[in-house]
């Protein structure tokens, strides 16, 4: 696994974690069972999300439906936001343990689930890049879960990778303990541009989770107001 995107704290734990490996094999995230990260059960409950889908968020829509009512109402900045997986159980509780427990050893894992549904979406892009963490909270986690994901996933898929394109400014509550709203206001004004050199492209933003869209949203419109020519998003998992 590349750890470019880790501390060297985690570059420690990670290796110590491999010399435990060599004596205790990894444990499944979800349901304890030795022998890997995600075990085959575990990967068999998975919910992938299939078309069709609203063309702009990516909810799963009615077959002869174009757009959901939510961005039929408010149309959202990106070109679109695609997701791999449903976010509920067992992906929930993985990703949990990639974010909050330390087992960043599992971005591989997830980032290839990623490489697996992108093949139905294909979005036109020119660079990929992950929503980014505010420091002091990538400082105290050790890694940015995100940056993991868009890192192996743009190797996979043979994108160009821009890890600095955005920075957070503004340190924001989580998002899981807001509704749609406090999202929304949370993470307004939270990003700008680190990076100008992509001028003219088409950018990728890669997450987590994608619940509202709004942090996306945010993202998306610091970019289109420096210069991208489109943004689009993709996620792990989409909640419904």
């Amino acid at each position: 696994m590349s750890l470019e995107t880790v501390s060297p704290k985690s570059k420690l734990v990670h290796l110590v974690e491999t010399l435990r490996d060599m004596v205790f094999p990894p444990v499944c995230a979800n349901c304890r069972k030795v022998g890997k990260l995600v075990c085959p059960a575990c990967y068999q409950q998975i919910q992938w999300i299939k078309k069709p889908v609203c063309s702009s968020c990516g909810r799963v829509v009615a077959s002869d439906q174009l757009v959901c009512k939510g961005c039929f109402a408010q149309p959202l900045p990106l070109a679109q936001i695609r997701a791999a997986t449903v976010f509920t159980e067992p992906i929930s509780t993985i990703i949990h343990k990639l974010k909050y427990e330390g087992v960043f050893g599992l971005g591989d894992v997830l980032a290839d689930m990623m490489v697996y549904a992108w093949h139905q979406w294909q979005i036109g892009v020119d660079v990929v890049a992950p929503i980014p963490l505010h420091p002091d909270r990538e400082k105290k986690r050790g890694y940015n879960q995100s940056a993991l994901l868009a890192q192996r996933f743009s190797q996979q898929v043979g994108l160009a990778y821009a890890p600095d394109l955005l920075k957070r400014t503004k340190f924001t509550v989580p998002q899981v303990s807001l509704n749609a709203e406090e999202r929304a206001k949370n993470v307004q004004d939270a990003f700008a541009v680190a990076d100008g050199r992509f001028g003219g492209r088409r950018v990728l933003l890669i997450d987590d989770v994608c619940t509202t869209g709004s942090t996306m949203t945010a993202a998306a419109c610091v970019l289109l107001e420096c210069g991208a020519t489109a943004v689009s998003g993709y996620c792990l998992a989409r909640a419904m």
